[in-house]
């Protein structure tokens, strides 16, 4: 088998998680709500370095250490939840992404440390958006934080 059949078949299988991601994004209300999904989910069939951090070019992280990172701090015992933000579903051959929302048993000085190396462009306290959302209540003992990019 040839690297062309092997491209063919990567693509056909990616082109299937983005169609079933994207009815599960629907579903959950976008545009109308701002819609969350898990870190695996975003990242799962997801080979577009345009899907997050774009504008830190020349010097943006790769994918894969995006990944890496917010897998960790999903899986740091402090995290109560993490999630990335669906941007916009058009532009780019996946999901764009500007934002990660975490909830847990941090500070503020505590999440910059935490996203540091994935070069954010702001950290807010608390939820950055209005609209309503996917996002399940949390315990109100956590703190919620939104990390964006431009």
């Amino acid at each position: 088998m040839t690297n062309k059949f092997f491209r063919f078949l990567i693509s056909l299988i990616t082109s299937d998680k983005r169609a079933k991601l994207l009815k599960r994004i629907k579903k959950e209300g976008f545009p109308n709500k701002e819609v969350f999904v898990s870190v695996t989910d975003f990242f799962d069939g997801n080979n577009d370095v345009g899907s997050i951090g774009v504008n830190l070019y020349p010097n943006q992280p790769p994918l894969k250490k995006f990944y890496d990172t917010l897998i960790a701090i999903e899986q740091d015992t402090k995290t109560k939840i993490l999630l990335v933000r669906i941007a916009d579903i058009d532009d780019t051959e996946w999901f764009h992404t500007d934002t990660v929302y975490i909830s847990g048993d941090y500070s503020l000085n505590d999440v910059k440390k935490l996203f540091k190396q994935l070069k954010p462009d702001e950290i807010f306290e608390g939820k950055m958006f209005d609209k309503p959302s996917n996002i399940p209540p949390i315990e109100s003992d956590n703190k919620d934080y939104s990390v964006w990019w431009d």
